[in-house]
């Protein structure tokens, strides 16, 4: 059964002023990079560890810790039963493996063979085929809840039918996919079409036209969506809160949804992707600090995001095409997608 049982949050000013919080320190650093040192918001180098850099990081910092004192709830989520899970646990935990397990596996072959991390990254490599197996099998639940889920029955979100908008979430993924595997010339592998000339990988796909600024969104929708709103849906107002239930995980989704905050190297200086990642850090400290069960799993999942970045920042330079650390990021998007989606057929399949 699931049931709201959550009490109204009576921090909810408090809450509002610390994202402010938050956003003024994302805006302060966009107006110092552009007044002070030249540099536009969206700009991929080498990390940046001069002056320009370390101002980035402390207003970074200051957001980050910010953004995860106003999500986090009261109490930290369990991660003992499928109540605080939101799925079964044996489904829960293999995702994690999988995806600490690339962060992992990504972090050292980079160091001692990164032309097979290249290898595994690109088209028809593993970790490319592990991104689109997830993506595919996140389709195929979402449109199988959409379908057959009962708990979607007569249901509205907002004013729309809960199965159109799990339909849209569908075709969305199905967009994705296809973005992924540029439309299946990954497969076939023709030429690119004169009128994708300029594409950065030369395939034919819009994504790569402004690969940045699709970065920018898809990470940072898949923050909000798998690590940000599970955490906050608790301190919502009851309407609010009653609107998204089965649309949006319990917060113990996130330690699934938190090796996406890292696989940085190029990006690192856009500041906003620091603030992902210093906010998920935070997020598990503040586990760690108002729990005192089961936090084995959150002290060994903070280790590994934190090892492993400091890895990526020490060794990016290794990287053959300049690219496979994000791809290890996106493949754990990939898989937060897919423990979404287990997660929503899980919870929607029956009225209960």
């Amino acid at each position: 059964m699931f049931v709201d049982s959550y009490s109204p949050d009576t921090k909810l000013p408090l809450r509002v002023w610390l994202l402010a919080t938050a956003a003024a320190c994302v805006i302060a650093s966009l107006i110092i990079d552009l007044t002070l040192f030249d540099r536009t918001f969206l700009y991929e180098s080498p990390p940046d560890w001069e002056v320009s850099g370390l101002i980035r990081l402390t207003l970074s910092l200051i957001a980050g810790i910010a953004f995860a004192y106003a999500v986090m709830p009261a109490e930290a989520p369990g991660y003992g039963a499928r109540r605080n899970l939101g799925m079964q646990p044996i489904a829960f935990w293999a995702i994690c493996l999988f995806t600490y397990g690339v962060h992992i596996w990504a972090a050292t072959v980079l160091i001692v063979a990164p032309a097979a991390l290249t290898a595994a990254v690109t088209e028809l490599g593993s970790i490319a085929l592990l991104q689109e197996g997830a993506i595919a099998l996140a389709a195929a639940l979402l449109l199988l809840t959409a379908i057959t889920g009962d708990g979607l029955r007569s249901r509205r979100v907002f004013g729309l039918p809960a199965r159109l908008l799990t339909l849209g979430m569908t075709l969305a993924v199905l967009i994705l996919l296809l973005e992924e595997t540029s439309y299946g010339q990954h497969y076939f592998g023709w030429e690119a079409p004169p009128a994708f000339e300029g594409n950065l990988q030369q395939e034919t796909n819009l994504h790569n036209f402004y690969t940045i600024r699709f970065e920018m969104i898809y990470y940072g929708g898949a923050f909000a969506a798998f690590i940000a709103m599970p955490l906050l849906l608790p301190n919502l107002p009851g309407l609010l809160r009653d609107q998204l239930a089965r649309f949006v995980p319990p917060g113990g989704f996130a330690l699934l949804a938190m090796p996406l905050v890292g696989g940085m190297y190029a990006s690192w200086n856009i500041m906003p992707q620091q603030v992902m990642f210093i906010a998920g850090i935070a997020v598990m400290v503040l586990f760690l600090s108002r729990s005192h069960a089961n936090r084995l799993p959150v002290l060994a999942g903070l280790g590994i995001i934190a090892a492993t970045q400091v890895l990526y920042l020490a060794q990016g330079i290794n990287q053959v095409e300049n690219y496979e650390v994000a791809e290890i990021r996106e493949a754990s998007i990939c898989l937060a997608l897919l423990g979404y989606a287990v997660w929503f057929w899980q919870r929607n399949r029956t009225a209960d």
